[in-house]
């Protein structure tokens, strides 16, 4: 009685434990988050789909200093301190979760131009490599346009070329 009892609580802590992910549809994509922050394993995971169609996605489980945001501005204003964005000083990037996508709908009012976007910020763990990089989704095509910013700080300096 004792082990049936054990087992049943173990599955049940599997189920509580399950990565779970939730859904919305924003005109003609479904965006799906995965995990995040209420997660042990403090990852994101976002997927966009355009009906059956994959448009976009990105998982951070693979990277160790990476982080997923969302961001209602098309230009976000951000600080990046030792390779990380510092999110105190960025209030235009906002957590990767479900109620934080929404879409961004332009000045111009002779032209649609409604987008959801992403910004993806990953670095090195010594803070010599960082790279951030903005992906904005048209809402109506399902088009993806990627704005990248790297960096590298060579600390003991670059290595000389190499002549023939």
């Amino acid at each position: 009685m004792k082990q049936l009892l054990l087992l049943s609580l173990l599955f049940l802590s599997f189920g509580l434990s399950a990565d779970t992910s939730k859904s919305k549809t924003i005109n003609n994509l479904t965006v799906t988050v995965h995990g995040g922050k209420a997660l042990a394993h403090d990852r994101d995971f976002v997927e966009v789909y355009k009906g059956d169609k994959h448009v976009f996605s990105f998982d951070c489980n693979e990277m160790y200093l990476c982080n997923i945001y969302t961001t209602i501005k098309d230009d976000p204003v951000y600080k990046i301190m030792d390779g990380m964005v510092y999110e105190s000083a960025s209030e235009d990037l906002l957590q990767l979760t479900l109620d934080n996508v929404q879409e961004v709908v332009g000045d111009n009012p002779n032209f649609y131009d409604g987008t959801i976007s992403f910004f993806v910020s990953y670095a090195g763990a010594t803070g010599a490599y960082g790279n951030n990089t903005m992906y904005t989704i048209n809402t109506e095509r399902g088009s993806v346009s990627m704005s990248r910013r790297e960096y590298y700080h060579y600390i003991y300096g670059m290595a000389k070329p190499a002549h023939d």
